[in-house]
């Protein structure tokens, strides 16, 4: 079973990607987007892009312009049609320009998905590079995804899937994600969503890919865009009612938490729910 690591990096932070890349394996290919926003590229970063091209594991597709989410979904895209044959049982791994990947963790992938062919997703789990502990409280042992914790919350970096989700439909919602025009985060939970919705199959499963960097957009609470993405899920996931309701919850206990006013937390969430609602 053919592997695709799917690295999205912009700009100047195409120099950064080497450091993701393992060792060439059989198995294992790496499709990077490289989004550029028409500023002038270094000779550094034009050296680095013929470097990556000139190994046989590394697609490199270039896209204007920004938002994370279209690069997503153009690293799926580019899988297919790398793929021979369109029914071809694959797994991709979503990845950014900051990870680093263990030396066992493809085989564990291959193993698991091998093992476990009625799986769509599996999400797994990454340490940080910093004190290599866990972002957050993982489950003790693999359990299903609709059934996970009210404090779990999905990540990309977590996220693992068979290519054939494409066949589903399923994609990352481009009004989502950094780089989108009104909401930075939520992205990766809309995705799950939409993959519930369809009858997919997601674990959460107990198997460590690497580690990355301590950052998450979606922790930064106090941003305006933080909280508009927070009330776009609401409003995407929920009837209008319930997500006044959650709406109306989550403000308060933000105002609380962060001592601010209740009124402007409350507007910037309700924003978030009109807007995806439209």
């Amino acid at each position: 079973m053919r592997i695709f690591i799917l690295i999205s990096t912009i700009d100047q932070r195409i120099l950064r990607v080497p450091a993701v890349l393992c060792e060439p394996e059989p198995e294992v290919h790496y499709v990077v987007v490289w989004q550029q926003t028409y500023r002038e590229m270094t000779e550094e970063a034009e050296a680095q892009t013929a470097e990556l091209t000139s190994r046989g594991d590394v697609t490199l597709v270039t896209l204007p312009g920004r938002g994370l989410s279209r690069s997503r979904n153009t690293a799926i895209k580019t899988v297919h049609s790398l793929l021979e044959d369109p029914l071809e049982d694959a797994v991709c791994i979503i990845t950014d320009d900051d990870e680093k990947f263990s030396r066992e963790s493809f085989g564990l992938v291959n193993s698991y998905y091998l093992q476990h062919s009625d799986v769509d997703i599996a999400l797994m789990r990454m340490r940080s590079v910093i004190n290599k502990k866990y972002f957050k409280k993982y489950p003790e042992v693999e359990i299903d995804y609709r059934k996970h914790p009210r404090s779990y919350y999905v990540s990309s970096w977590e996220m693992t899937f068979r290519a054939r989700v494409w066949h589903a439909g399923i994609r990352f919602d481009e009004r989502f994600g950094l780089g989108s025009q009104k909401l930075c985060a939520g992205e990766e939970e809309i995705f799950m969503i939409d993959a519930m919705d369809c009858g997919l199959k997601a674990r959460i499963v107990p198997i460590d890919l690497g580690t990355t960097r301590p950052l998450s957009t979606g922790m930064h609470v106090s941003e305006t865009k933080v909280l508009r993405s927070r009330g776009a899920v609401y409003g995407y996931r929920y009837s209008l009612p319930l997500a006044f309701l959650r709406t109306l919850r989550e403000a308060i206990s933000l105002s609380i938490r962060m001592r601010t006013r209740f009124i402007p937390v409350f507007r910037k969430i309700w924003y978030g729910v009109r807007y995806v609602r439209k």
